[in-house]
């Protein structure tokens, strides 16, 4: 196996690691307060590699449009979507989480056929309505006391992941510009990373009060899951994304970034106990079945 292979297959894993370690104490910290802060450890450590490998001057070749763009997709794709994300990931649990997860892939490629006039061929249709029929079907026979929370918590999800994707498609033309450059992708990344960032204490400050944030975080049991998730999914894991799509195809890294939703189950059982039922087994292969053809599909 090809370096590229190797690093798109770890961000998975990471992925997957950290998602379970911030369930862990999605009890604890809200989410509102959790976002800023992993995205924070995420900046301060991508900020040290780019000036460890990378030289600033070459921000310069950013023009003005460009940079405002990343702020743009940072704020959408970071910000909002990764409070949307944590709040859906705790009225889910990891488990149905990894299922809304398969829509990411979908939605990508929805919204480059409409943004970015990309074909959308029957093989992409029919992957997503095989992705939208295991989610509705998710939906369905809940107890009743608990159906309205778990719709709640698959529309927000998917509205997560929708965004993450929205924030993908805005700097993809700019990516395309530095494809053989890995400085300038870690680059982009922290300008993503930054104005996303500070939005997203700004979200904290109005929707959490100031005695509320002091008493959460003085909680000492939080903070080594806070880093250890941090550095493994905003850090180690979005690393070796851009760097394995860098030494492989999209199409492969894709695919292999997509096992990220067989590890988020895989370890929401393995670490939180959660339960794998015969339903949401059914709802996860349909799912990621349905991605793969999306992704593998001749264009």
């Amino acid at each position: 196996m090809l370096l590229g292979e190797i690093l798109s297959l770890g961000s998975a894993i990471t992925w997957g690691i950290s998602v379970s370690l911030f369930k862990i104490i999605g009890n604890s910290v809200s989410p509102y307060i959790l976002n800023p802060l992993k995205n924070t450890i995420g900046t301060i450590l991508f900020v040290l590699t780019v000036l460890l490998i990378s030289d600033v001057s070459a921000i310069n070749n950013l023009s003005t449009d460009e940079s405002l763009i990343l702020a743009l997709s940072g704020i959408i794709g970071i910000t909002i979507a990764d409070v949307l994300f944590l709040i859906s990931l705790n009225i889910l649990g990891t488990s149905r989480s990894a299922i809304i997860n398969t829509i990411y892939s979908p939605m990508v490629i929805m919204l480059a056929y409409f943004i970015l006039d990309e074909s959308l061929t029957f093989a992409d249709v029919i992957g997503g309505l095989m992705i939208l029929l295991s989610i509705l079907y998710l939906s369905f026979n809940q107890e009743k006391s608990n159906i309205n929370n778990l719709n709640k918590g698959l529309l927000i999800g998917i509205l997560a992941y929708s965004l993450m994707a929205l924030g993908i498609i805005m700097v993809k033309p700019i990516l395309n510009q530095f494809s053989n450059s890995i400085e300038m992708q870690l680059w982009i990344i922290v300008f993503r990373l930054i104005p996303g960032t500070l939005l997203s204490y700004v979200t904290m400050s109005f929707m959490i009060k100031k005695k509320e944030i002091i008493l959460q975080l003085s909680n000492k049991k939080i903070w080594p899951i806070i880093l250890l998730g941090s550095f493994l999914g905003t850090y180690v894991g979005f690393a070796m994304w851009v760097i394995g799509m860098a030494k492989t195809s999209a199409s492969i890294a894709s695919i292999l970034n997509q096992t990220s939703t067989i590890f988020i189950a895989f370890f929401g059982w393995l670490i939180l106990k959660e339960t794998f039922s015969r339903k949401m087994m059914i709802c996860f292969f349909i799912s990621i079945i349905g991605a793969f053809i999306i992704i593998i599909a001749p264009s």
